[in-house]
């Protein structure tokens, strides 16, 4: 029975590691093939069957014996790079590291954790063989794009774990570490929209810049669509699907929001949200058949970096600002109070007052009043953007956007009627 085991966990073993090798080696033959291969197909097959041994010895002869063969194997390959680069200006630090990786998926093998084996070897394979891509990618990237990554990463990893997680202020209305997860979450959406437009650009046509300007910022999509209208009227009908499209994602850019903060809360919005995305829905459906996706001409750059610093003190702020705002309106005012608050906050911004109703929701009130409030928000941003492309768009734009985006609001507001 343990032979069984132990050829089963080396044949395990000497696949993952070949799998391995064979991208290795197909990457030093078509990248480098006047560089010396430091390690290939056999020679991954062979360290992982070594990380497979080592911890079957190590559970069978001497618990430091799998500890051993690594420090042994890191020296061996450091040793070896250290002399390859001083005869050779050639690569090799890479293939060194997945090198003592595929040691340790063969000591995971020999501890019976086949599947996470497997899933540490396909990751590593795939990151191995989209290299050029991610160089090709990362050329795109300004200095500033870099840093604002990792303040990003500061924001989230940072500063959150040390804001207090406590009810402060009247009406318990602030808990800091509330309030700085929703300035992590319309970051990360509007940093990962910012990233995937940088990425793509706006040759992929006016549809793409859409569909990523309502994750970015649909504000800012309708605000630079209506004004290249105006300068070049020829794509005001591309212009037109962009807006749309935009206007469109938003609705469930915002529901996507609301459920990672109460999950409960999907399926109440979604239906509403589907009658409201109907009129977007057809515009772009008729807009594709009919004239394809655009051209994609034009401004190259819609949108700056999301990210500052400045930027995410006045969300927290705004944020915090509303969740008070709508706490004292539900005490003092009910129903009335909340509808208001709701409206003026989704002309200023649609996440905070989404997120602000989506944690109270079950809470300090009922859900009803909280997908109410959300509608109305959403109704009033519709509006506002209707308000953009009536002062910004020209003619040919104001035509067909107007009609979708009134449609929207209408839809919006018979719910919220409905609801009542």
């Amino acid at each position: 029975m343990i032979t069984t085991e132990l050829l089963r966990a080396l044949l395990v073993s000497l696949c993952l590691g070949a799998l391995i090798g064979l991208e290795r080696q197909w990457d030093e033959e078509n990248w480098h093939p006047k560089t010396h291969l430091l390690a290939g197909l056999r020679t991954f097959t062979f360290w992982a069957l070594l990380g497979n041994l080592c911890g079957y010895f190590t559970q069978t002869v001497h618990p430091l014996f799998f500890l051993a063969g690594f420090i042994a194997m890191g020296v061996w390959i450091s040793l070896f790079l250290f002399f390859k680069q001083k005869k050779h200006d050639g690569h090799g630090y890479t293939t060194g590291a997945v090198g003592l990786l595929t040691y340790l998926i063969g000591g995971l093998v020999a501890w019976h954790q086949e599947k996470v084996a497997l899933v540490l070897t396909m990751t590593v394979v795939i990151l191995l063989a989209l290299k050029p891509y991610v160089h090709q990618m990362s050329r795109k990237f300004s200095r500033e794009d870099v840093r604002m990554a990792l303040q990003f990463a500061a924001i989230t990893g940072v500063i959150l774990p040390l804001v207090p997680n406590e009810n402060w202020g009247p009406f318990e209305a602030l808990n800091p570490h509330s309030i700085w997860m929703m300035v992590v979450l319309v970051s990360g959406a509007s940093f990962g929209g910012y990233v995937a437009v940088r990425i793509f650009g706006q040759s992929m046509g006016m549809a793409l810049t859409g569909v990523l300007g309502g994750v970015a910022s649909s504000t800012a999509t309708t605000m630079a669509m209506s004004r290249q209208s105006r300068s070049e009227p020829s794509l005001a009908h591309d212009c037109g699907l962009a807006i749309v499209l935009a206007c469109t994602v938003m609705l469930w850019r915002v529901i996507l929001l609301a459920t990672a903060v109460h999950p409960a809360i999907f399926m109440e919005l979604f239906p509403w949200i589907l009658c409201m995305s109907i009129p977007g829905f057809l515009f772009c459906g008729w807009r594709l058949v009919r004239h394809g996706k655009g051209r994609g001409e034009g401004e190259q750059t819609l949108f700056r970096n999301p990210l500052g610093f400045r930027d995410s003190l006045q969300f927290a702020a705004l944020y915090a600002l509303i969740i008070f705002a709508v706490k004292a309106a539900d005490h003092y005012f009910g129903g009335v109070g909340l509808s208001v608050v709701s409206a003026v906050s989704g002309l200023m911004d649609l996440d905070a007052i989404a997120l602000s109703l989506s944690q109270m929701a079950g809470q300090r009130q009922p859900v009803a009043m909280a997908i109410q409030g959300i509608l109305i928000a959403m109704v009033a941003n519709t509006m506002l953007k209707a308000g953009v492309v009536l002062v910004y768009g020209n003619r040919a734009l104001r035509k067909t956007v107007l009609i979708v985006l009134i449609l929207t609001a209408a839809i919006g507001t018979a719910v919220v009627v409905w609801l009542k």
